[in-house]
């Protein structure tokens, strides 16, 4: 493959070199290689595998003239030797000297360079037509976005139009990414809230009701030319070395989770601690070789289950709320020992869990002298921790100002007055107006199936009822 990709690479640079020596100004393409973060150590430099070139000067270099060969933000192997080449003739040669110098080579030509030539620059003192530099050094802990960039100008005339060119050779990118999609996941309570109902959004497929399944794809870049190698065949299975891990902190409550797991080709599992409950977090260790990761070329992709794991004990509910993920990729195998980089960032969310809870929404909730408005709840639900009610109350300044209504005990009506709502909003040291009316929206947090709702407001005159339900976006009496 790199062989194929020289013979390309140097044509292109040929065609594109003679095609700009019109302007009469040195020309340098050196490559503008990718290389892979993952490969480069936080501790020890690397010497990238290969950086190909291709030079044309802006007019005839005389014999003798010194060229000197930089680079910015990188380094040459010290003692390592460069020649300029025509073909497989040497142009002269140079070594490099030792640290902190090793950032420049300087050769004296033993033959002048011509116009409309394209010459290499190698370090196996031109056996091979188009050898790529293997003695170009990445800083240790180069990130992506890095920059090696080389310049060739003449030593002793610097800036000579016909020495002078400068280019990137090696731009570090990040070779692995990743998506996570978070899965939303009701509590049901007809299991008293200890497993999830059936949800839509991103969640993969599963099997019980058990599992609450987010969705995270892990993308190896396969435009980088001297990346990270991947093991396995098949598209979308392809694995690091055992010695390389992702790991997925997942953080939130963990009451009535048992574990957290990977679910790819192989499934990966990490059983929740009294620790990990005490701590609000777990975190799950993948092997590389137990990862399954698709290639940028492979089609489709196919997204991986990061799944919560309900516990299902009795008297233990799972607490409706967000948990977050924080996904790492780890070196350690053909990663580098101590690369990590966050591919998801701390914070992200991951599991999204809902109590199976019903909404009221109050258009029009009045109280003024002789007036108020009265709003009846029912429930028929039974469940342990069901039928608690929370109101939200919209206050004259746009804010919501939330109101504990209590907990309805089943089959005895819950009556909330609008004049309790509106002194809940003035102790939160807001206002609404309340003889032209203000509106609110109540939850419930008990399946809808179990919930009856009434509201009216009275005055002299009677009571007018208020229509309290929305189903599908549309008000219903």
């Amino acid at each position: 493959m790199k062989k194929s990709f020289m013979v390309l690479f140097l044509a292109f640079l040929i065609v594109g070199l003679i095609s700009a020596s019109a302007f009469a100004a040195a020309q340098l393409n050196a490559g503008n290689t990718t290389l892979a973060a993952e490969r480069i150590s936080p501790t020890t430099d690397f010497t990238a595998s290969f950086v190909y070139t291709a030079y044309q000067t802006g007019g005839p270099v005389a014999r003798s003239t010194v060229i000197k060969i930089s680079l910015t933000n990188g380094k040459f192997n010290a003692g390592s030797t460069i020649d300029i080449c025509n073909g497989t003739t040497s142009m002269g040669s140079g070594t490099v000297l030792a640290a902190p110098n090793n950032n420049y080579v300087e050769i004296t030509l033993i033959s002048p360079l011509a116009s409309g030539t394209v010459y290499t620059f190698q370090p196996d003192a031109c056996l091979n037509a188009g050898t790529p530099l293997n003695n170009v050094i990445v800083p240790a802990g180069s990130v992506a976005g890095t920059v090696i960039s080389m310049t060739v100008d003449n030593k002793l005339t610097p800036g000579d139009p016909n020495v002078y060119a400068t280019a990137p050779v090696i731009t570090v990118k990040n070779q692995f990414s990743a998506t996570l999609l978070p899965v939303t996941s009701k509590l049901d309570f007809d299991n008293n809230m200890q497993t999830f109902k059936t949800s839509g959004g991103n969640e993969p497929p599963r099997t019980t009701n058990t599992e609450s399944k987010a969705a995270l794809l892990i993308v190896s870049d396969e435009s980088i030319n001297d990346s990270v190698a991947l093991a396995g065949t098949t598209s979308c299975d392809r694995q690091l070395a055992a010695g390389d891990s992702l790991t997925a902190k997942i953080t939130g409550n963990l009451q009535g989770i048992s574990a957290v797991e990977y679910e790819a080709t192989a499934t990966t599992t990490y059983t929740v601690t009294a620790t990990d409950r005490t701590n609000g977090y777990a975190t799950l260790t993948v092997a590389g070789n137990r990862l399954s990761i698709c290639r940028s070329t492979d089609t489709p992709k196919i997204y991986r289950a990061l799944e919560l794991t309900a516990a299902n004990t009795a008297g233990i509910p799972i607490i409706a709320g967000t948990r977050t993920a924080q996904i790492t990729i780890k070196g350690g195998g053909t990663i580098p020992a101590g690369y990590t980089r966050d591919l998801i960032p701390a914070g992200t969310p991951s599991h999204i869990i809902q109590l199976d809870a019903t909404q009221y929404y109050i258009p029009l909730i009045k109280v003024a002298t002789g007036e108020d408005t009265y709003i009846k709840l029912q429930s028929k639900s039974t469940i342990g921790g069901a039928n608690g009610v929370s109101i939200q109350i919209l206050a004259s300044d746009g804010s919501l100002v939330t109101y504990n209504a209590g907990t309805i005990t089943p089959g005895t009506p819950l009556t909330i007055t609008g004049s309790q709502l509106v002194s809940a909003v003035t102790s939160a040291g807001k206002t609404v107006d309340g003889s032209k009316g203000f509106a609110a929206i109540v939850t419930i947090n008990a399946p809808e199936g179990d919930v009856f709702a009434y509201a009216n407001i009275c005055n002299v005159s009677g009571c007018k009822r208020i229509p309290v339900k929305t189903v599908n976006g549309t008000i219903v009496e």
